[in-house]
């Protein structure tokens, strides 16, 4: 083996040795979500409320309520827009 041979050989291995390393130090983060009681108090579904238009709909349990979120159509400035909210023990009359 040639001492050119033998340096790039070397130098292989130093770089799967460092590749080695990194991939096994490095971890996700980890993700600190609510307590599972009190994520039970929301839903989010996601509708089409017109031709083309999407909505976010957010259901707030313990106060029976109805938010509405609207995407902005804009692909340089995306956000989501409040449209309003409904009270749904209202309109349904409280469960009759």
């Amino acid at each position: 083996m040639t001492k050119h041979a033998l340096i790039v050989f070397l130098v292989g291995v130093n770089l799967l040795l460092l590749a080695t390393l990194i991939l096994s130090s490095w971890s996700l983060p980890a993700a600190y979500a609510q307590a599972a009681p009190l994520g039970q108090n929301y839903a989010m579904v996601a509708g089409e409320v017109r031709d083309g238009q999407d909505a976010v709909y957010l259901l707030d349990l313990p106060r029976r309520r109805m938010h509405v979120f609207v995407p902005n159509r804009d692909f340089n400035n995306r956000r989501l827009f409040y449209e309003g909210s409904r009270d749904l023990q209202r309109d349904f009359r409280g469960g009759r």
